[in-house]
């Protein structure tokens, strides 16, 4: 045991030192000299943006991205334009960022809504976790009030989660389990219902594939975090979801009009992440032609993928 213990603290020390010697990444730039499929389309330096843990498109501004922090940070969300301006905060009233994980756009009744998963439960004992729904601000707006709170317990028991989609009247969750990843679905609500605690019931087991490793540092998180999964989106089309993991995204295509269900059932495609640290952040863009991901990191990057519509 005890050769294993300093086995595992050398590998995390050769993982931090190769991490140190990656230079960031400028806009525009290739994640990496071999043709990388992913490119840097915007930095920040915005002091607010400690520990980006959600990032959503707006559903109806083209270049415009939300995002929000991580656990006990203040209960705001922050407004990012693509070519790398940051717009303002806007403060959720009378709630608190307990665990704020994921974050949505989406669409109701031709609406915009922006939904804010506090789902974080790192040592799954909260019996019931709170999803956030409000109309979508204007990036100038300082204060917003909640449309509904649409609040989950899932049928076996606490989860941790950090991973939460909307589509149409659905959301998805995805526990953060590397061993058995499994996707919850539950129904969204409204503001013209009553609230009322809802369960989260199971849909799929995701299949299980290889980590995909770009860089040294991605192999070590690869052996220490496994699959993992931070983040998850489905395109506004429908026609895509993605889960985002420390080493790479998997994304699943959906023929049709089939059930999800389906779609999560079949191998993605495993596409490595550059060149970023502690990646926990992902979305579609609002025309559903790219992915964008970001990551705990300051200056903080948007890079981007784009899908091909084959």
């Amino acid at each position: 045991m005890k050769i294993a213990a300093l086995l595992s603290s050398s590998l995390v020390l050769l993982g931090a030192c190769s991490h140190a010697q990656v230079p960031a990444l400028a806009p525009g730039e290739a994640a990496s000299s071999r043709e990388s499929p992913w490119q840097q389309v915007a930095s920040f330096t915005e002091p607010k943006l400690a520990e980006i843990s959600g990032l959503a498109s707006s559903p109806i501004s083209k270049d415009l991205l939300w995002a929000h922090n991580d656990s006990g940070g203040e209960p705001e969300i922050h407004a990012l334009d693509l070519n790398g301006t940051f717009l303002g905060s806007v403060t959720l009233l009378d709630v608190k960022n307990k665990d704020w994980e994921d974050l949505c756009g989406f669409r109701l009744g031709n609406k915009p809504y922006l939904l804010i998963a506090d789902t974080g439960d790192n040592k799954r004992k909260r019996l019931s976790v709170p999803c956030h729904v409000i109309a979508e601000p204007s990036p100038n707006d300082k204060k917003t009030k909640v449309a509904w709170t649409q609040t989950i317990r899932y049928q076996d028991g606490p989860q941790d989660c950090e991973s939460v989609a909307v589509y149409e009247d659905q959301i998805f969750l995805l526990n953060k389990d590397s061993g058995t990843s499994v996707i919850y679905q539950a129904p969204l609500g409204s503001p013209n219902k009553s609230a009322v605690t809802v369960v989260a019931k199971k849909l799929v087991v995701l299949p299980q594939v290889n980590n995909a490793a770009s860089s040294l540092t991605a192999v070590f998180k690869a052996g220490f975090l496994g699959s993992k999964a931070t983040a998850l989106d489905i395109s506004a089309d429908g026609q895509w979801a993605a889960v985002l993991t420390y080493t790479d995204v998997r994304l699943f295509k959906r023929k049709g009009k089939e059930p999800w269900k389906a779609a999560f059932v079949r191998k993605p495609q495993v596409i490595a992440l550059p060149k970023i640290y502690q990646p926990e952040a992902l979305c579609f863009s609002a025309d559903s032609q790219s992915l964008y991901v970001s990551s705990e990191e300051s200056p903080t990057p948007i890079v981007r993928f784009n899908l091909k519509t084959d």
